[in-house]
């Protein structure tokens, strides 16, 4: 620190002076610390994002324990995709097996003729026809099954385990956009067109399906959670993927697409799934599935969830009930609450949306404050604008 002698010398000011200043300094200094700072009053915009400082414009910071570790936030953000081993236990998977048979005479459907899987954009692919016969299975309405068929299904939605990575991934207020799909495949069953991805086949960004990082955090648009059901061993088939293309900046090949240039199909892998196993992968990573090799039935349930604000599908609108109900009353009745909380409609948390915790349990929703509900209601005639 310069002494008041140096400063008066050089700049010509008076020492007694140049002490006062540097009394106050020391004083204000040693007063001013983040004990004594006072609680400060958030305005209305909200700019400032300090936890001190959050309003209601911020969203929710998640509750509970973090869930994901820094090694699967290291290997989603490189691959695109993660497996998590054990989710689910084999009792849980026996029950849903057994709920999958019970609908299967009525209820699974085979994808034949113009809806096979294989030949999509006017394209036909030797690499993914398996017998050229034999098509791929697909069943719904698990949700809306009657208990306890539905019971493992349901318990994605608010799984302890999963419930944390998805706020990771999602962020808070996660919310389940497509009508979950089981997929099976016998032996010599088809595969799908390599499809997905960051840049379409024409070269446009796939908004829709975005993922980003900024500012120190993952976001998904769309994420797809994969409950496995029977193994997928390694060269089985089902479920592949290109590691690192969610953050692609160049169009799909075609040829990679359809693996039909062994070149570029060397960088396709068919990720290992067994029982009770759930695979997590950005919608932005190119993917597809591979014919099915193994002699014992393909069996996986796909979920698709999106942020709480953001919509793709339109499952929720019960088209049988009218555009402005809900999933069909099948599908949430007898739903817990926090799984409830995943079923709402697209919309920000701070319109009084309640989310889950680290644990999966519901969080009620931070009220909106009064007077700018009083206030929308003169506006629009409504609660919510």
């Amino acid at each position: 620190m310069m002494s008041s002698r140096f400063l008066s010398r050089c700049f010509q000011i008076p020492s007694s002076t140049v002490r006062r200043v540097a009394q106050h300094q020391l004083v204000t200094s040693a007063s001013y610390t983040t004990s004594s700072i006072p609680p400060q009053k958030v305005g209305h915009s909200g700019h400032l994002s300090a936890e001190t400082l959050r309003n209601q414009h911020d969203v929710p910071e998640p509750q509970g324990a973090p869930g994901i570790t820094h090694a699967q936030k290291y290997l989603f953000d490189l691959n695109g995709y993660i497996v998590l081993k054990n989710v689910f236990s084999l009792a849980e998977v026996q029950s849903a097996n057994e709920a999958v048979d019970h609908h299967t005479p009525t209820e699974m459907h085979e994808r034949k003729s113009q809806l096979r899987t294989s030949g999509l954009y006017g394209r036909e692919s030797k690499a993914l026809a398996g017998d050229g016969n034999t098509g791929r299975f697909d069943m719904g309405g698990m949700l809306g099954w009657d208990s306890p068929h539905n019971s493992t299904f349901r318990r994605v939605l608010a799984h302890p385990t999963l419930a944390p990575i998805l706020n990771e991934l999602l962020g808070v207020g996660y919310r389940l956009d497509h009508s979950p799909l089981l997929i099976a495949q016998e032996q010599g069953s088809e595969g799908h067109t390599l499809h997905g991805g960051a840049i379409t086949e024409a070269g446009e960004p796939a908004w829709p399906l975005a993922y980003e990082f900024r500012h120190g955090r993952m976001r998904n648009q769309l994420l797809t959670v994969c409950l496995q059901l029977t193994p997928a061993n390694a060269g089985d088939g089902g479920f592949c993927a290109v590691p690192g293309s969610h953050k692609s900046n160049y169009s799909i090949p075609p040829a990679l697409a359809d693996l039909a240039d062994e070149e570029l199909a060397q960088v396709v892998r068919q990720p290992v799934a067994m029982p009770g196993d759930v695979l997590i992968f950005s919608e932005a990573t190119l993917h597809g599935t591979l014919p099915w090799t193994a002699a014992h039935q393909r069996r996986t349930v796909i979920y698709r969830f999106a942020p709480a604000g953001s919509a793709y599908g339109r499952g929720y609108l019960a088209a049988n009930r009218g555009a402005e109900a809900l999933w069909p009353e099948t599908t949430l009745e007898g739903m817990t609450e926090d799984q409830r909380a995943v079923m709402l409609p697209p919309y920000h948390p701070r319109m009084n949306r309640p989310y889950l915790d680290g644990e999966g349990q519901v969080v009620k929703a931070k009220a909106r404050e009064p007077f700018k509900v009083e206030f929308d209601e003169k506006v629009f005639g409504t609660r919510y604008f």
